[in-house]
């Protein structure tokens, strides 16, 4: 019968490095950077400030340093098998520290940007496609009435917290939904004089 013996020096030589492969060491021989999206990033990383962190990409590979906010990493872990959170400081508002007219005009100007009023415009035109007195009087009430606060939509919830901005934010709101019912009152009679055209040029072809 034939038997195959291996060299006791080859013998430990295969012995470490079945050790090696099998070692933590083996599966990690590289940095990862977990951003706080759960997203995962093979990397080397070069250095590490409180506000960036420089690495190299390794899947795929390149050789361009590249940097990310640390304020979007939540941990990195190192190939020695080290890990490091990150810290991110808690941002403290500064909406009670703005002056009376700062508040009023930021409240004014996020109002233009985030308030929506899709109800004022709606309500006028179904009303004025009923009657048009009807919508114009809707118009009116509707355009007239000011956004409750529970409606309104602030980039800072903490803003909302400040009455200067919450009556400035609430006086452009005003504003923009009686643009929205003037909006939807016009449409609605111009909706009624088509439809009327229609049926003129439709009756004299009777």
């Amino acid at each position: 019968m034939f038997t195959y013996s291996l060299h006791p020096v080859v013998r430990r030589f295969m012995l470490i490095l079945l050790g090696w492969m099998l070692s933590p060491a083996a599966f990690a021989q590289h940095d990862a950077i977990l951003r706080t999206n759960g997203e995962e990033i093979k990397a080397k990383i070069l250095t590490v400030s409180p506000d960036t962190i420089h690495y190299v990409h390794l899947d795929p590979p390149s050789t361009d340093t590249l940097r990310i906010a640390s304020a979007d990493v939540f941990m990195l872990r190192y190939a020695n098998g080290t890990r490091e959170v990150i810290q991110h400081p808690v941002a403290t508002s500064s909406a009670m520290q703005l002056s009376r007219q700062e508040a009023m005009q930021r409240g004014a100007a996020d109002a233009r940007k985030y308030f929506r009023a899709p109800g004022a415009f709606w309500g006028t035109y179904g009303a004025t496609l009923l009657n048009p007195m009807a919508g114009l009087v809707t118009g009116v009430v509707v355009g007239n009435v000011r956004p409750l606060e529970y409606n309104l939509t602030a980039p800072d919830p903490n803003l909302l917290k400040n009455p200067d901005y919450v009556r400035g934010y609430q006086r452009q709101a005003k504003n923009k939904k009686l643009g929205k019912a003037v909006a939807g009152f016009g449409a609605g009679v111009g909706t009624l004089v088509v439809a009327l055209a229609v049926l003129l040029t439709n009756s004299r072809h009777w």
